[in-house]
Formats: C-alpha cells, sequence, structure tokens
C-alpha cells in the first residue's frame, strides 16, 4: 500500500511540474482597465520566469512604472520571446518608451540579461528592428508610421547577464499622452 502511494505520489509530482513548464512558457497575459484615451490594454508575454525570493516576473511588471519589477522571459535561451500589446478602442500611435532591464538595483541589472535588438511589428504591417541602449533609462522607440491595435516586440539579442540567463525588461508603454499633444499642437 505504500509503494502504491509513492507511486502516485511521484506520478502526481511528475504531472505538476510538467504543468509548471507548460504554464511559464505559454503566452501570459494581464489587461488593464480603461483610460483617458483607450478602454483597455492588454500586455501579453510568451514566457514568464517562475517566481523566485518573493518576486514575480509577469507581464502585469511592464506597466507599472516600478523599477523594482519586471517582466523576466522563462523560456531556455535568452531570445525569441516576445511581448504583445494590444490596445482596446484606443487612437492610432506611433511612440513607444521602454525601460531596459531589471533595474531594481545595479546589481540585479547587470546579473540579467537585457534585450540589445529587438524586432518590433504592428497590425498596420510596420516590421522593424530596433537597437535598445544598455541602459534602464526611458528610452523612445518612434514607430515608422503608426499602429492601431497591436504592437509585437521579439527578442533578438541581448546584452548578456553575469549570471542568470533569463531577459528582463522593465517597462514598455504606448505614449498616447505624446499623440495627443501633437494632434493639439
Amino acid at each position: 500500500m505504500v509503494k502504491i502511494r509513492q507511486t502516485v505520489s511521484v506520478a502526481i509530482l511528475a504531472m505538476l511540474a510538467s504543468t509548471a513548464t507548460a504554464t511559464a512558457t505559454a503566452e501570459s497575459c494581464f489587461r488593464m482597465g480603461a483610460t483617458q484615451f483607450i478602454d483597455g490594454l492588454s500586455y501579453c508575454v510568451s514566457s514568464v520566469l517562475a517566481p523566485q525570493s518573493g518576486n514575480d516576473y509577469g507581464p502585469e511588471n511592464l506597466w507599472d512604472g516600478d523599477d523594482r519589477t519586471a517582466w523576466c522571459e522563462g523560456a531556455a535561451g535568452t531570445t525569441g520571446e516576445y511581448l504583445a500589446l494590444r490596445v482596446q478602442g484606443g487612437p492610432p500611435f506611433s511612440r513607444l518608451v521602454f525601460n531596459n532591464g531589471y533595474a531594481k538595483s545595479n546589481k540585479a541589472y547587470t546579473r540579467n540579461a537585457r534585450p540589445r535588438l529587438v524586432e518590433i511589428s504592428t497590425d498596420t504591417g510596420l516590421r522593424f528592428r530596433q537597437t535598445l541602449p544598455d541602459n534602464a533609462a526611458e528610452t523612445v522607440v518612434m514607430l515608422p508610421g503608426h499602429a492601431q491595435y497591436e504592437v509585437v516586440i521579439r527578442i533578438l539579442d541581448v546584452y548578456p547577464g553575469t549570471h542568470y540567463r533569463d531577459t528582463c525588461l522593465n517597462g514598455v508603454f504606448i505614449d498616447f499622452e505624446w499623440e495627443e499633444m501633437q494632434l493639439h499642437n
């Protein structure tokens, strides 16, 4: 009887482990509600690093404006993962703002990989590559035209971390305020 329980327990643990792995590599989304500019915005990522030491690394960290949080991808390797920003009921946009890396501390920043080269594509057919600087300061990226509903950012190359193979990004924002100012100037 004990041996059967152990076998069942091992099988259950194996099933849970495979579920956790699948969850870490499936698209994960965070939806924020309406603002003065949009009806909603979803941040979706291709994978998420499992929580560690009381830290979560999900897509909600991409918009919170907090240097102590970041999205960290959870797939093997450092490239190929993506994040998608999907707008519900908003105006066309052409300006993104990035905060690169895991800006919690200099130690966290340098130990984790940071996106260096990304491919940005939009629902309107724009597709281009952009090199991001190796710092956590705001970096403005102008699209070569307007997007309306979606922008996808795929990591093609990284600044390697000194200790970890995961790639982290502190924030990405669609700058709707800038768009609004352009309309009124």
